[in-house]
């Protein structure tokens, strides 16, 4: 996961990113899966950061072998919200989906 981070942000170091997530967001880490997510509102085109959070967005998630990261990170967020988002291969497009959905694409 860090080595993916420093070869594509430019922005902020892994580092500085993983003691954010620290205090106010989540991590989770296993031998198969590593997670950084954080709690965001979601109007429907963009994210932001104040006001009532009603979705996650997963910042990084890397797995190995048949880890399945959606399902890891959906059954350990502190709550689910209306909405799951992330990122996908290096795009900055956000790809928003209805977490009562998703739960039961993956099993949970």
């Amino acid at each position: 996961a860090k080595q993916w981070w420093d070869d594509n942000v430019t922005t902020e170091t892994f580092e500085d990113t993983l003691g954010w997530h620290l205090s106010r967001g989540l991590i989770h880490s296993t031998p198969q899966v590593f997670l950084l997510a954080r709690e965001v509102r979601w109007d429907g085109k963009e994210m932001h950061d104040d006001g009532e959070h009603n979705a996650w967005f997963v910042e990084l998630a890397a797995a190995v072998g048949c880890a399945n990261p959606v399902r890891e990170f959906m059954r350990v967020a502190s709550r689910p919200h209306e909405w799951a988002l992330w990122c996908r291969h290096n795009n900055f497009e956000i790809k928003a989906h209805d977490w009562a959905t998703l739960a039961r694409k993956v099993g949970l």
